[in-house]
């Protein structure tokens, strides 16, 4: 049986790993310096797209927008790191295809500084999308002009850059006392990513390289991991992820790895 210092360490480990479960918002969050929209349709052309609209009512602050769509369809999923200039308001949109019936998602996170580790805002919205949702949709045609999709407006990064310590997973992981399965040296170099450590060496040329996404994983939904999926050497789908690992993965500095993949898929 487990020493009582053992099992508060175990209990202390779970509460960090494996927070409560974040669910989606119906309203967005409140702030004093950045309003956000619920996400809405919109007609562009002949298309319909899903719109946020995300302003600055701050009078000398910049703010640091990661947006990103996806839906139950086939719709390519969108993504935009934004900066928000003081008393300045964005656009977004997410060109849909067949939206009718479908069912839509969005994370949007506003952050105060250039290496996206001080978070103001979380807002997790879904709209489940009807007809009459679509007939009913506004002409975006005379509205401000979107952010193009793809918009990455991140720190500079010198090649190679590595990131240590960084937790390393399989997406598929699975549930286990711990979030991570290695804990090594993340390289970020001009054509691949490189993770060592002293057991696992992981290399993954930026060809085979699918998406790059940061966000949330089975079984620790609330800590979100830098999610790249590419094909493998047997060629089939597959999916790792990496966070920052300093301080039993409190210090919550994946950001600047975030941009490092980002920009070296570029």
């Amino acid at each position: 049986m487990p020493s009582r210092p053992a099992a508060a360490v175990a209990v202390l480990m779970l509460s960090i790993v494996f927070p409560p479960l974040a669910r989606a918002q119906n309203n967005p969050p409140e702030s004093r310096w950045v309003e956000i929209s619920k996400p809405y349709l919109a007609k562009r052309g002949s298309g319909i797209v899903l719109a946020h609209t995300i302003s600055s009512t701050s009078p000398r602050d910049k703010w640091w927008a990661i947006v990103d769509m996806s839906g139950t369809d086939d719709t390519a999923p969108c993504t935009w790191l934004k900066i928000v200039e003081p008393k300045q308001s964005y656009r977004f949109e997410c060109p849909l295809k067949n939206p009718a019936g479908q069912k839509y998602s969005t994370r949007v996170r506003i952050f105060r500084d250039a290496e996206l580790n001080n978070r103001e805002i979380h807002y997790v919205p879904e709209l489940a999308v009807s007809e009459a949702m679509v007939a009913a949709a506004e002409n975006a045609a005379s509205a401000q002009a979107p952010v193009p999709p793809a918009t990455f407006e991140s720190m500079a990064t010198t090649f190679p850059a590595t990131f240590k310590p960084t937790w390393y997973r399989r997406v598929d992981k699975g549930f286990g006392m711990r979030a991570y399965e290695n804990s090594g040296d993340l390289t970020v170099s001009a054509d691949e990513l490189l993770f060592v450590d002293g057991d696992k060496t992981v290399r993954i040329p930026y060809a085979k390289i699918h998406s790059v996404r940061w966000e949330p994983l089975p079984n620790d939904i609330a800590n979100h991991w830098i999610v790249v999926t590419f094909t493998n050497d047997e060629g089939k789908p597959d999916g790792v992820a990496f966070r920052d690992g300093a301080r039993m993965g409190t210090r919550g500095r994946s950001g600047p790895i975030y941009q490092a993949v980002r920009n070296a898929k570029k």
